[in-house]
């Protein structure tokens, strides 16, 4: 074996002496995850930071408890140089060998210790990168440095030692040593400001309640401070923080917390969870925007604005964006997913309720809206060659994509149907239950399901597993059956079908839902209606595929149908008829209804589906597909063609 050197420090009197002893081969590096051996129970930052220097120092001294008997112990770290690791247990602190790679930092003990608690104390040096915008990193503006962090989802050890998963939930408590004309930012409040030699300072924050290390935050420079008020149950104070000479581009921000907050708190049924409220606005970063508990960053155009150029559709985006980091502080920092697989339990619920928050801003009308488009936009671009939700990650190079629209607006997808089909006032109680029971601790897919069926009696967990675990999406192809002397739905799924909640709205206002799990089923309908819409509510996360029959009566019930079950018609009928699902002699029956619709968004896609089947129409008869369009759509002083017109118009064409 080669032999090599390591650092260690041995006490001798008072002085450490550098040892050269054969280095410390660890016998199983971690591939990625961290072995199931340590968890930390507190962390203790001491941090030295000067904004125009690019590097700093720091001392992580981390509250371990161990699960067995070791003589080694890993922990994350990433671009760090270790200058001494000291383990404290059974009363001696001692000094280790380690071994930095280039995930994870080895720590060879003297003599094994545990099971119990022990405290490792590291020092440290870090870099403060001005290229990249991970781990902590600086970036400067005029002759102004300031540091700034992003650690989600996995760059936390960048800038100290931990235990850089979800599931290692700990208090952190933050001392930063910053310049006196700097200010710093952290998660938690400042507790203590005291003077340093050489034009320092140190600065104390309170201890944060249990937090994933990806969420921990921290900030320096010479910011303004806008004072935001008071917020919520709590009266949590809120502050905005930007650069230097922009605090008056932070009006429509500084008013956006007190009135976005209560509903959330409403909505969940559980006050605020943090003890202080700051929203930075930051040069750069990888996201638009960050849930750090305590210290949300923002990229600074999508949180200030100048007032003379400011609009209101900036504004509205900026409300829409505080909505979902907020939401956040309930759905991904006071409940955390247990592992990557489940990063929908965060993204997803963010995307879901900040949209179902945002919504109470506009008309009744409009509601609901916002959600059923995002389902259009998702079922559009969702196939089988897409990801599923829940994907396990194993590498850093798979956790590039973890971030994948797929778990935000797929993910809200999927609640959306799960609220119509379990019932809102239900689906809230089930969701605070599951906030509730798993609060400052982590949650996977399976605890939601627990949750929803202790609250509502119903097994949500095989549909969840369809809708997640699955790529792509289900088409349902709907038929009448009415020989048996009652009305029965006919209900056909492909050769792989899932387990799915498929809900109807039929004539005379009827609305019910039914789980289908086989290839074929069937539904009663009360009575003999005139129409049936198979997509109640128009969350379902499927494609509806009516017989022409099925559909020319949907045309008589449409002004029965809600906005967002219009919306949801009208996407999957651009979809189905690009896919010959749905032929263009049938879309054309119901073309003129539609395309009158009061709601734009409907119109909008219908009139899309009527240019796209002009291009597909041959030259011999696009002349008179556009006399048909130009009739049906009232653009023209004749009434529209009748069937017979149609189906000329189709013999002629095939």
């Amino acid at each position: 074996m080669p032999k090599t050197l390591f650092r260690g420090f041995a006490a001798h009197g008072a002085t450490a002496i550098l040892l050269l002893l054969p280095c410390w081969l660890p016998a199983a590096e971690p591939q990625f995850r961290l072995p199931d051996l340590a968890r930390p129970t507190r962390y203790k930052l001491d941090l030295t930071i000067v904004p125009s220097e690019p590097t700093f120092r720091g001392t992580a001294t981390i509250g371990v408890e161990l699960k067995g008997r070791t003589s080694e112990l890993w922990l994350n770290a990433k671009d760090l140089t270790i200058d001494s690791v000291n383990v404290a247990a059974d009363g001696a602190s001692t000094a280790a060998r380690w071994k930095a790679t280039d995930e994870f930092l080895g720590i060879d003990l003297p003599e094994a210790i545990g099971p119990g608690s022990a405290r490792l104390e590291i020092r440290y040096r870090g870099k403060l990168d001005d290229k990249l915008n991970v781990g902590a990193y600086r970036k400067k503006s005029g002759d102004d440095w300031y540091v700034y962090t992003s650690f989600t989802p996995i760059d936390a050890r960048r800038a100290f030692p931990c235990f850089d998963e979800p599931g290692y939930k700990a208090p952190w408590e933050v001392t930063l040593h910053v310049r006196r004309d700097q200010v710093a930012v952290a998660n938690a409040p400042e507790v203590s400001e005291s003077d340093e030699p050489e034009g320092m300072k140190r600065v104390v924050f309170a201890a944060t309640q249990p937090l994933a290390s990806e969420v921990v935050a921290f900030a320096v420079g010479p910011f303004d401070v806008v004072d935001a008020g008071v917020a919520g149950q709590k009266r949590i104070p809120v502050r905005i923080v930007t650069p230097r000479g922009r605090a008056r581009e932070a009006g429509p921000a500084r008013v956006a917390t007190a009135e976005i907050l209560p509903r959330l708190e409403q909505y969940t049924g559980i006050p605020y969870p943090w003890d202080k409220l700051d929203h930075i606005a930051v040069l750069e970063m990888p996201f638009g925007a960050t849930e750090n508990p305590g210290l949300i960053t923002y990229l600074d155009r999508a949180l200030l604005a100048p007032p003379e150029s400011d609009t209101l559709e900036r504004q509205r985006s900026m409300r829409e964006t505080m909505a979902h980091e907020l939401a956040h502080q309930w759905f991904g920092n006071l409940v955390t997913q247990a592992w990557w697989d489940d990063a929908w339990l965060s993204e997803g619920f963010a995307t879901w309720l900040g949209t179902k928050v945002s919504d109470l801003e506009l008309p009744p009308f409009e509601r609901g809206l916002a959600i059923t488009a995002n389902r259009n936009r998702m079922l559009a671009s969702d196939s089988p060659r897409t990801r599923p939700v829940r994907l396990e990650m194993h590498s850093r190079k798979e956790m590039d994509d973890v971030y994948d629209r797929v778990i935000y607006q797929k993910g809200a997808a999927i609640l959306e149907m799960l609220e119509d089909w379990v019932g809102p006032d239900v689906f809230q109680r089930c969701l605070q239950r599951y906030l509730t029971d798993h609060e400052f601790h982590n949650a996977s897919s399976a605890d939601l399901a627990e949750a929803i069926k202790q609250e509502s009696q119903t097994d949500a967990g095989p549909v969840l597993a369809s809708f997640l675990d699955n790529p792509g999406s289900q088409v349902f192809r709907f038929s009448l059956d009415s020989t048996s002397g009652s009305a029965k739905l006919e209900i056909e799924q492909g050769d792989h079908p899932w387990t799915a909640p498929v809900c109807f709205h039929a004539d005379g206002g009827n609305r019910r839902c039914q789980v289908v799990s086989a290839t074929h089923a069937e539904a009663d309908l009360p009575g003999a209606p005139d129409w049936v819409w198979p997509n109640a509510f128009g969350s379902g996360y499927y494609r509806s595929v009516l017989t022409p029959a099925l559909l020319s009566a949907l045309s008589r019930g449409y002004n029965h149908l809600t906005e967002p079950e219009r919306l949801a018609l009208a996407g999957d009928l651009e979809a189905l008829t690009s896919t010959g699902d749905v032929q263009a002699a049938d879309f054309m029956r119901i073309l003129p209804r539609m395309i009158r619709d009061r709601e734009p968004s409907v119109t909008s896609a219908v009139t899309a589906i009527a240019l796209e089947l002009a291009l597909a129409a041959p030259d011999t008869v696009r002349a008179k597909y556009a006399d048909w369009v130009q009739r049906a759509t009232g653009l023209s002083a004749a009434a529209p063609h009748q069937t017979e017109s149609i189906e000329e118009f189709f013999r002629e064409k095939h």
